[in-house]
């Protein structure tokens, strides 16, 4: 039995999307924000549909792909071991590799690999399917691959295929992470946050939020340049922040977390704040004060699960402003809204 509960859970998984895949504006998206799912399955097949339905009238991407091809002719070049081999076998035909401009490249396959999965997915409304089953049979000179062979760091997008940037966010979901596990018949965010890529999309929209509602705050994912001198270790991290926000007075690093339980408990039996995430985070602040005219603050930001109680804790350790917030993913996104526009707040200097 779906419940309300589990209904919201799954729209702010769509929030999280359309923010950090910047596709709130994009018109073939507009009915998933007004209709409700049961279930993240329903919703992603549902995102992938209107996508592939929009790709149909905009038309699929296109581009060269090498072919081989053994013919009696010459056509683009010669593949010389292959003719070479024909040649040994008393074959005068050419091993020829020529560009072939083609719809069959790499996302066009992935996009049909995750249509089809979800076509044999019981959770996928039915007029789902028949939308996902149209776009399907108008992929035909489209081919298959093995989702267990595609480097998703290497898909590339520019001005002419951004519109396929949310859609392998959504096939990348579907294909390798499945991230709706079920308890019960319900869809709960607890369910969810032992996987690495709901921590990556969490992260991203976190970041997006502030770039779209507070330009002024310059959010960014900034390398903080490490404050050593002399022979500095090879071997020593990058001080890579996940969010940093800054005006012309202040600057609060946010390290966001979305996995695991926000307390450990110690050799002695005692629930304590991670003292690696505590460390990470008070590196990023001395890091980026030193020399630094501004205020530097820190916060490790946690998606609130069941397993934990909600947070809002700030305190000053030698000269640090330090914070442990949470962001409850479970309820209404105007309350989620509301929060991150507290942690705003901190930087503008109107928190309460």
């Amino acid at each position: 039995m779906t419940t309300a509960e589990d209904s919201v859970v799954v729209k702010n998984i769509w929030y999280m999307l359309a923010y950090a895949y910047r596709a709130l504006d994009v018109t073939g998206f507009a009915r998933i924000a007004t209709e409700d799912f049961e279930n993240v399955d329903d919703l992603l097949g549902a995102i992938l549909a209107a996508g592939l339905e929009s790709q149909r009238f905009r038309g699929f991407e296109r581009g060269y792909v090498d072919e081989e091809e053994d013919l009696a002719g010459v056509r683009g070049r010669i593949d010389l071991p292959g003719t070479i081999g024909h040649r040994a076998s008393m074959s005068n035909l050419v091993r020829c590799v020529h560009d072939d401009y083609t719809a069959d490249t790499l996302k066009n396959r992935i996009l049909k690999a995750t249509a089809l999965a979800l076509l044999g997915d019981e959770d996928v409304k039915h007029e789902t399917k028949s939308s996902l089953k149209r776009s399907v049979m108008l992929m035909r000179e489209v081919g298959d691959v093995d989702p267990k062979t595609v480097d998703w760091r290497r898909l590339r997008y520019h001005r002419n295929n951004r519109s396929y940037e949310l859609l392998m966010g959504v096939c990348w979901m579907v294909l390798r992470s499945r991230i709706a596990s079920k308890r019960e018949g319900e869809t709960h965010f607890g369910s969810f946050v032992d996987n690495q890529h709901l921590h990556q999309l969490y992260e991203k929209f976190v970041l997006e939020y502030f770039r779209r509602h507070h330009p002024e705050l310059n959010a960014t994912a900034k390398e903080i340049p490490r404050k050593a001198e002399g022979d500095v270790p090879s071997f020593l991290p990058q001080l890579q922040t996940d969010i940093t926000i800054t005006n012309e007075r202040r600057t609060l690093i946010i390290d966001t977390k979305c996995y695991g339980r926000i307390l450990e408990t110690n050799y002695y039996g005692k629930e304590i704040l991670s003292p690696a995430h505590l460390n990470q985070i008070q590196s990023y602040v001395l890091h980026e004060q030193y020399g630094n005219q501004k205020k530097v603050e820190g916060m490790l930001l946690y998606a609130l699960t069941d397993r934990d109680s909600a947070r809002s804790e700030h305190w000053n350790e030698v000269g640090m402003d330090l914070y442990c917030y949470t962001l409850d993913l479970g309820q209404d996104f105007s309350r989620i809204a509301s929060r991150l526009e507290e942690i705003a707040g901190i930087v503008q200097g109107t928190e309460q």
